[in-house]
């Protein structure tokens, strides 16, 4: 009888613990859910949303640039005044869906944008914010090489190389460390995140090489990666256009491959 008891108890034991665990696996996935979002048919006008924190997101969408299917990233920035936007998909298409995403979840308008640079991957949907009446700022230099390379300007209003906007209690700073990628290229900060987006001037810790150097300045490239070192040694998460966010080391590894570049 002792015997029979055991078993009992043991198998009792054992079917807990499954149920337990399928608790915690649902738990996870229905919080995975909440984490990435997701909508759109295919690259054409697909949007991923993934959660940094309660009031920042990265929106990234795929776009088949030099017969090779690339991503590129941008933030969402909720705001008391609305959603600020750094930077646009590829293109207008993905640009529309990625609106209506933003107001399904968020139940707020993108209200302002801005753009780090003037290629495809940074400004490519600015028809479709411009006709939202949505205000995109840039430099003044990002506003004439966007028109020199056939897209609607956008608002010339970020005049200075290192300034703070702010829509209500939130602080966006924006900096232009230098040439490098382009001679155009800033990036952006968020002081009480201690997130720093760098766009396409930084480098993910995944690339083996500084990508795309047809506007660059490879001369001046590291020297503006110092200054960002300098300037932003308290960021906790750094993100690039093209390949997953992470830390500081991001800084650190696109000067490697800077050196490694200008040794070959």
């Amino acid at each position: 009888m002792k015997k029979y008891k055991y078993l009992f108890a043991k198998l009792l034991s054992v079917l807990l613990s499954v149920f337990v665990l399928s608790l915690i696996s649902c738990s996870n996935n229905s919080k995975g859910k909440e984490y990435v979002l997701e909508s759109g048919e295919d690259d054409s006008n697909f949007v991923q949303l993934t959660k940094i924190n309660d009031n920042v997101w990265m929106h990234t969408t795929y776009y088949t640039y030099n017969e090779s299917r690339t991503l590129s990233n941008g933030l969402l920035i909720l705001t008391s005044e609305g959603v600020v936007l750094v930077d646009t998909p590829w293109t207008n298409d993905q640009t529309k869906e990625l609106i209506k995403l933003t107001k399904e979840k968020f139940k707020k308008d993108i209200t302002a944008a801005v753009i780090t640079h003037a290629h495809i991957d940074k400004i490519g949907g600015i028809k479709t914010l411009l006709d939202n009446k949505i205000d995109v700022k840039s430099t003044p230099l990002t506003a004439q090489l966007a028109e020199k390379y056939g897209f609607d300007k956008p608002n010339p209003s970020i005049t200075n190389d290192d300034e703070i906007l702010e829509f209500g209690k939130t602080k966006v700073e924006v900096y232009f460390p230098g040439k490098g990628h382009t001679i155009d290229n800033i990036v952006v900060w968020l002081p009480e995140d201690k997130i720093l987006f760098g766009g396409c001037i930084l480098k993910s810790v995944e690339s083996n090489s500084i990508g795309n150097i047809t506007d660059a300045d490879v001369e001046e490239w590291p020297n503006s990666i110092e200054n960002l070192m300098d300037k932003f040694s308290n960021s906790e998460i750094v993100i690039t256009s093209h390949g997953s966010w992470g830390n500081k080391q991001i800084l650190t590894h696109t000067l490697d491959l800077l050196k490694k570049y200008k040794n070959m």
